[in-house]
C-alpha cells in the first residue's frame, strides 16, 4: 500500500474564511500537559510520559523531540491561594522540567504546559 500526501498551501471554510498553513504549521502548539503529583498525565500531545522527580519538580518527555531548546515553553498551574508559582527549571529538545511552588516552599500541584517552537 502506497502512502499519499496533501499539499496544500491554504486551507478554507465554507463560513469562517481562510488560512495559509504555513500558519498552522508555525503556529500551532507542539507538545501540550496535564499532570498532578505522582499521577499519569491525564491529558497530553506529544508527551511520551512525566517523571515525579519530587515535590512540586516534574519532567515532561517529548515523544518527537524538539529542533532545539530554543522553543517557547509556557506553564501555569491550579492554585489553592496567593503567592504561588510554577516555571520550568530547564529545557532541552527532549524534555522540559518544571517546578510548581508557593511563597515558603516546592508544593505538589496539578500543572499545565504548552510548547511552541520547530519540532525536529
Amino acid at each position: 500500500m502506497a502512502l499519499g500526501k496533501i499539499k496544500a498551501d491554504t486551507l478554507e471554510h465554507s463560513t469562517a474564511g481562510s488560512l495559509d498553513t504555513s500558519y498552522v504549521v508555525n503556529g500551532s502548539a507542539k507538545a501540550w500537559v496535564q499532570t498532578a503529583s505522582g499521577a499519569a498525565p491525564s491529558g497530553s500531545l506529544n508527551i511520551s510520559g512525566v517523571v515525579d522527580n519530587s515535590a512540586g519538580n516534574y519532567t515532561a518527555s517529548f515523544s518527537n523531540n524538539m529542533n532545539n531548546d530554543d522553543y517557547s515553553p509556557t506553564v501555569a498551574k491550579i492554585t489553592g491561594g496567593a503567592n504561588r508559582d510554577v516555571g520550568y527549571e530547564s529545557i532541552a529538545t527532549s524534555n522540559i522540567r518544571f517546578v510548581s511552588t508557593t511563597a515558603s516552599a516546592v508544593e505538589d500541584a496539578t500543572c499545565f504546559g504548552t510548547v511552541h517552537g520547530d519540532l525536529a
